[in-house]
């Protein structure tokens, strides 16, 4: 049971990790697109979604690689 629970939470730490990172850069092109096109107004949220998102999701990778290593140093253990 623990185990399953420590693969749900790499699954989960992994997958919202990419899709927040994923989310941050289309942000970034929506961004640089409607200031090529001249909009008048950009959503407040589409611009600073990168400044979030991006730390955000290296400090889920960050998180991941740590319960990896303890995984892996559980593993060698036993």
């Amino acid at each position: 049971m623990v185990e399953r629970k420590r693969i749900e939470i790499e699954s989960l730490l992994a997958y919202g990790a990419t899709a927040l990172i994923a989310l941050s850069i289309l942000s970034i092109f929506a961004t640089l697109l409607a200031a090529l096109f001249e909009f008048d107004t950009i959503p407040p949220i589409i611009v600073q979604l990168p400044l979030v998102g991006l730390p955000v999701g290296f400090l889920l990778i960050i998180t991941l690689l740590i319960v990896s290593v303890v995984k892996r140093g559980k593993a060698n253990r036993n």
